[in-house]
């Protein structure tokens, strides 16, 4: 997007297949049918701040990944519009991730370590629970202290599975475990039997979410802007975490740098900046299109230097789409 002054601001659509119901022709197509609706309009300051789902300003219904891309691009013109001087003194901590399923579990583990993260995620579900929960073990030895240890089942398990994993590992030194139950209606039951406080990722998506729901079971949100809807609906679900004592942990799907820096901004400003981030999936990709590389200095990435430098893109990378 491009504003009045001719700043440009940088959005990100990228619906990924299984994840995200849109494919990307369809959010494409989209995007052609808004373009002229967005075409001039006049955003408040308090819209592009994510205050407000960029829905209720144009009236248009749109897939999340679209929603996530236009309220990015409005977000990079509001950080360069706006004084961001607090913004800039502050750093975020990254969460790690890897997987039992790893054949190099210990050694990204040991790597971590090094690089001074501060929590890590570790994929689980994948193994029988025997196996994973001798790899958890492991990595508990590996860690000690010095890291916090996340799980992400993304529902692997029956309740009675779930709840003898636990057993297994216990609670020490485990913030949370993601949607370990493949049936939503026993996660209160999973709760109730474990010390491991549960945190939701597809449920925030699946269900209404509000300030009336009932969350005496839940420990985390884990929050990923791309598929709840935007950054709009990432600021109601962050609020809603916080007055239900419930910790929101900024995450991602595979997205490229330029969503990832438009992440750790957000969680910036959205102050968040003393959770660690679930943003370390750049490492997979063996290209970004982004022409530099998204600095984590002693498992943080310090926003003054996102502020500082606009995003450069791999114009090789990029195809017009009309």
């Amino acid at each position: 997007m491009i504003d009045s002054a001719g700043r440009v601001g940088y959005g990100e659509v990228s619906p990924l297949p299984f994840l995200h119901a849109e494919t990307i022709d369809e959010a494409v197509l989209c995007i052609s049918q808004i373009r002229q609706t967005v075409v001039g309009m006049d955003v408040q300051d308090d819209t592009i701040s994510v205050s407000d789902p960029i829905e209720k300003t144009i009236g248009i219904n749109l897939p999340p990944s679209v929603i996530f891309g236009i309220e990015t691009a409005l977000f990079d013109l509001y950080l360069q519009q706006a004084d961001c001087r607090s913004l800039s003194e502050l750093k975020v901590p990254v969460c790690g991730l890897t997987s039992t399923a790893s054949k190099d579990l210990h050694a990204d583990l040991r790597q971590m370590l090094e690089q001074g993260y501060s929590a890590v995620k570790i994929k689980v579900g994948a193994n029988s629970i025997a196996e994973d929960a001798e790899r958890i073990e492991a990595a508990k030895e590996i860690l000690r202290d010095n890291m916090g240890l996340r799980l992400d089942a993304n529902r692997a398990w029956s309740l009675q599975d779930a709840i003898a994993f636990c057993e297994r590992i216990g609670s020490e030194r485990i913030e949370y475990i993601e949607e370990p139950v493949n049936d939503t209606s026993g996660q209160k039951a999973f709760a109730d039997s474990t010390d491991i406080p549960l945190a939701l990722d597809e449920t925030l998506l699946e269900q209404r979410i509000d300030s009336t729901s009932d969350f005496g079971h839940v420990g985390a949100f884990v929050i990923k802007p791309g598929l709840v809807g935007g950054l709009g609906r990432s600021a109601e679900l962050i609020e809603i975490a916080r007055n239900h004592h419930i910790t929101p942990v900024l995450s991602s799907t595979f997205q490229s740098g330029l969503a990832i820096r438009a992440l750790y901004l957000f969680a910036g400003e959205m102050g968040l900046s003393d959770i660690p981030a679930g943003l370390d999936t750049l490492k997979w990709f063996n290209e970004d299109c982004l022409a530099h590389q998204i600095p984590v200095l002693n498992g943080f990435v310090h926003l003054q230097q996102l502020l500082e430098q606009r995003p450069l893109l791999k114009e090789a990378l990029l195809s017009d789409v009309k």
